[in-house]
């Protein structure tokens, strides 16, 4: 009887866990296809995701806790460092009305009280939605707590358009003149993002347990029960 209900339990298990990793493999992330990416600095990187130096968005390498990044300074050095603009590559996103998620790696200080995200959008917003944000209802608005330490922040964007109208690029970040913002690296997905995301995991998810050494995990633990 023992053999028969153990048996029973093991046999549930090994169908949670193939069910659960079969989610996951649905949901898995690829680079490229669903998600794109760049890493800012004096020398950027990145997958179908660029920062563009232009008019009013001009930036200066910067380096906090030892991490290489951009910086939009303050006091403004001329009318150049009001944003940080971004530029999706059309093969990725371009036109119709999507749901995305940007992620933005940023320096918490307390130097800028506010951080805002500006989007090319189909909703409510100046020059008909080209540069959507918090101030338009998009969602609410990033103030840094002062931690000094590198976060993250997940803007949803429920109407993305991303036909390059915020002057020529499809978003970009701001602390509206109320001081200086350091930006490491930033994700464009049309995936969801864990809540926790971890920038320095494969597209922020921990690594996923091998369902093999999980089960093995389980079933050593059910043995220590008594019979």
């Amino acid at each position: 009887m023992y053999r028969i209900q153990w048996t029973t339990v093991i046999m549930v298990l090994i169908q949670c866990l193939l069910l659960s990793f079969g989610v996951f493999a649905a949901e898995e992330p690829v680079e490229g296809e669903n998600f794109i990416w760049v890493d800012l600095g004096e020398e950027s990187d990145g997958v179908l995701l660029t920062q563009s130096e232009q008019g009013d968005g001009i930036t200066e390498p910067a380096e906090q806790d030892n991490v290489d990044c951009l910086e939009n300074p303050w006091p403004y050095n001329g009318p150049g460092h009001n944003h940080m603009y971004f530029k999706i590559d059309d093969s990725f996103l371009f036109g119709g009305n999507h749901k995305a998620w940007i992620v933005m790696e940023y320096f918490d200080s307390n130097k800028a009280e506010q951080i805002n995200c500006q989007y090319d959008s189909n909703g409510a917003g100046p020059v008909g939605g080209a540069f959507r944000g918090a101030g338009d209802g998009a969602f609410p608005i990033l103030k840094p707590e002062g931690t000094d330490k590198w976060r993250v922040h997940i803007w949803v964007i429920k109407d993305g358009r991303f036909e390059n109208r915020a002057n020529g690029s499809d978003f970009r970040f701001s602390s509206n003149g109320k001081g200086p913002i350091w930006i490491n690296r930033v994700w464009v997905s049309t995936i969801e993002p864990p809540e926790d995301f971890d920038p320095d995991s494969p597209f922020g998810i921990p690594q996923a347990v091998d369902p093999i050494s999980k089960l093995a995990t389980t079933w050593g633990k059910l043995k220590e029960f008594p019979k």
